[in-house]
C-alpha cells in the first residue's frame, strides 16, 4: 500500500510490486506491467525502514521540492541488497546526428566539391541541419532524416530554401533532402519543387562492434607466436 504527498496526492491499494531503492536515493515502485514506475521519489531522497503494527514500512522523504512517500508491506517475497559499480556511458546509434556526422566527415557522399559551412543554421522557419556551398558557389540547404523521408520533410526543406533566398538575395539556392531511404512519391514531390535528394546510409560503429570473436582472437594469437 502506497501513500504519497508531494507534486500531488495519491494512494495505491494493496498489490504485488517491485520496490527499488538506488544508491543516489531514487525510489521506484513498479507494478507487474508497464515500463514506467507507478510511484517514485527523485535522487537525493532519504529512506528509512521500520516495523509498525507487524508491517514493514518504508518512508522516503525529499526536501526540495517537498515530497514524501510511505510504502507499507503486507508480505515480503524477497530482498536483495548490493552495491553496484557502473561508470559506463550510454552510446546511442541510429539517430539523425549519425547521418549528419557522416555527411560532415565526408561531404562527397552528397556531391563532389561541396563545402559544409554551418551546422544547425538558424532561419525564420527553424534550424537547417547543414548549410554549405557547392563547387559553383551556389548555396546548398541540406535537410537530414534518420529513417524514411516523408512528405513533411519536403515542405520543411522548401521553407528553408525560401528563407535562404530571402537572406542571401540569391536567385538560385539548392535544397537537398538526405535520408537512408526516400520513397518514390517523396522524390516526385521534390522534383516538382525543384529540390534534390540523396540516399545516405548511416555507418555507426558502437564500442561493442570492436569486440573480437574467439576465433579471431585465436587467429591473431597464432600470428604473434609465429
Amino acid at each position: 500500500m502506497i501513500d504519497y504527498h508531494g507534486r500531488a496526492r495519491s494512494f495505491l491499494d494493496w498489490g504485488e510490486r517491485v520496490i527499488m531503492v538506488k544508491q543516489d536515493g531514487t525510489v521506484l515502485v513498479h507494478q507487474p506491467v508497464m515500463r514506467e514506475p507507478v510511484n517514485w521519489q527523485p535522487a537525493g531522497s532519504k529512506t528509512d525502514f521500520k516495523v509498525e503494527n507487524d508491517h514493514l514500512v518504508l518512508r522516503s522523504r525529499h526536501t526540495r521540492p517537498p515530497e514524501k512517500m510511505k510504502v507499507t508491506f503486507r508480505e515480503v517475497k524477497f530482498v536483495t541488497v548490493t552495491t553496484l559499480h557502473d561508470k559506463a556511458k550510454l552510446v546511442i546509434s541510429g539517430m539523425e546526428t549519425d547521418v549528419v556526422n557522416e555527411i560532415i566527415s565526408n561531404p562527397d557522399v552528397i556531391e563532389k566539391g561541396i563545402r559544409i559551412c554551418k551546422r544547425e543554421k538558424h532561419v525564420k522557419s527553424g534550424l537547417i541541419d547543414l548549410f554549405g556551398y557547392d563547387i559553383n558557389h551556389i548555396p546548398v540547404v541540406i535537410e537530414v532524416k534518420r529513417s524514411v523521408a516523408n512528405i513533411s520533410a519536403v515542405h520543411q526543406l522548401r521553407m528553408y530554401v525560401n528563407d535562404i533566398k530571402k537572406d542571401v538575395e540569391a536567385a538560385n539556392v539548392r535544397g537537398i533532402l538526405c535520408a537512408p531511404r526516400i520513397p518514390d512519391m517523396v522524390k516526385k514531390l521534390l522534383s516538382e519543387y525543384g529540390l534534390e535528394w540523396r540516399e545516405v546510409e548511416r555507418h555507426v560503429v558502437l564500442p561493442d562492434d570492436y569486440q573480437k570473436t574467439l576465433e579471431e582472437f585465436l587467429r591473431e594469437k597464432r600470428k604473434i607466436v609465429l
